[in-house]
């Protein structure tokens, strides 16, 4: 099914990329342009995020990785990333605090520099803009691009620490600006509209192969539970300290940045927090765990997500379960679904039982045949260039 999807990639386009920093961690732009890069150029602009930085030990990471990048050279920041040549990194010097008009002004005006500057020396004609972030709003449609595209990954103004009504003002100049929007979840689906054409569901695709790990029988004797990926506000703690409590002979593993206090986790002498790994490494992470888990607390926020590493975990054959979110009761016939502590205990106690009906290469086939990056890649060109 690949190959097929793979002749209807796009070929021969210039785009601009406004995301997150490209291969700074993996996020569902990335993945999804990825099949895209090899026959296409791309101007990927570095923009600062929504959020002022707090004095935390994760926003001065970002910081320093920022400063970095900001007076690093092109040929620098690839060495490290590992950038194809198609991939044109602009970083502008940028402020943080949007909310100040004066400050948004510099940066529109420092970004615009930028990109301009970049376009001339390589002689680029912006096909399209691809964008994945609100304050791209001052930016889109200042480069003489033919189509303005909204992908629309997250419910931003929701987001704990973004100011509600920036965002949201953000957001509808950008909607207003695009001519296609895509939405990652059903209930994004319903909120998001330019008002011209109509938004279009494009869920998170998955490197099947990356995570596909060996047949493995669960271990009775010291059952491996398992979380990858960013631990945040969304993570509901008091399942997983549930877990932890009443799981006879158990582990739990977290593996990944966390951005929340998580003192009350750290000291439980059966979680393990190992803090973030490299994508490249996380499969060899991860290949001795018996079950995955996605507690989330359920609110507004999560109800709009459509997590990235749901298909990952479906990806390694091994049960999964995870709280009721809407985008995760769309594939309830391939994972398990529980919205208590209590009832996560029970699915594990019936999974080390043997007493829960469970077919791997079921779940493993319809994630090949029809969640693939690369499908959703050969998606998205489609609407593209019916454009």
């Amino acid at each position: 099914m690949e190959k097929s999807t793979t002749m209807n990639l796009l070929t021969n386009k210039d785009l601009i990329i406004f995301g997150e920093d490209f291969a700074r961690h993996p996020h569902s732009l990335e993945h999804l342009l990825r099949p895209l890069f090899e026959k296409n150029r791309f101007i990927w602009v570095e923009t600062i995020g929504l959020r002022s930085p707090r004095l935390s030990f994760y926003d001065l990471k970002k910081i320093c990785l920022k400063i970095f990048r900001w007076f690093s050279s092109e040929k620098k920041i690839s060495a490290t990333s590992k950038k194809p040549e198609s991939i044109h990194i602009v970083t502008p010097f940028m402020i943080p605090y949007n909310q100040f008009s004066l400050i948004r002004w510099f940066n529109k005006y420092s970004v615009l520099k930028s990109v301009q500057k970049k376009m001339i020396e390589l002689n680029f004609k912006a096909d399209f803009t691809i964008a994945s972030v609100p304050n791209s709003c001052d930016y889109v449609g200042n480069f003489s691009e033919k189509k303005i595209i909204y992908v629309c990954v997250d419910e931003f103004s929701l987001w704990p620490g973004l100011d509600f009504n920036l965002v949201s003002k953000m957001e509808s100049k950008l909607l207003k600006k695009s001519d296609l929007v895509f939405a990652t979840s059903t209930n994004l689906l319903k909120s998001k509209s330019n008002q011209k054409t109509d938004t279009i569901l494009l869920t998170h695709g998955v490197d099947f192969n990356h995570f596909k790990l060996p047949v493995k029988k669960i271990n009775h004797e010291k059952i491996k539970i398992c979380y990858f990926g960013l631990f945040d506000e969304r993570s509901d703690q008091k399942i997983i300290q549930y877990i932890a409590d009443h799981v006879e002979n158990c582990e739990v593993f977290i593996i990944g940045s966390t951005t929340c206090n998580v003192s009350m986790l750290k000291a439980h002498p059966k979680i393990k927090f190992t803090g973030p790994v490299q994508y490249s490494e996380l499969p060899a992470k991860i290949s001795d765990m018996d079950i995955f888990i996605l507690p989330y607390v359920k609110n507004e926020l999560t109800n709009n997500i459509n997590p990235l590493k749901l298909k990952e975990y479906l990806s390694t054959g091994r049960p999964v379960i995870s709280t009721s979110l809407a985008e995760v009761l769309m594939l309830k016939n391939y994972l398990f679904i529980a919205d208590s502590g209590i009832a996560f205990k029970n699915v594990i106690d019936q999974s080390r039982k043997n007493e829960l009906s469970f077919d791997s290469e079921k779940i493993q086939r319809y994630i090949l045949d029809t969640q693939t990056w690369v499908a959703k890649a050969g998606e998205f060109s489609k609407k593209l260039n019916e454009l």
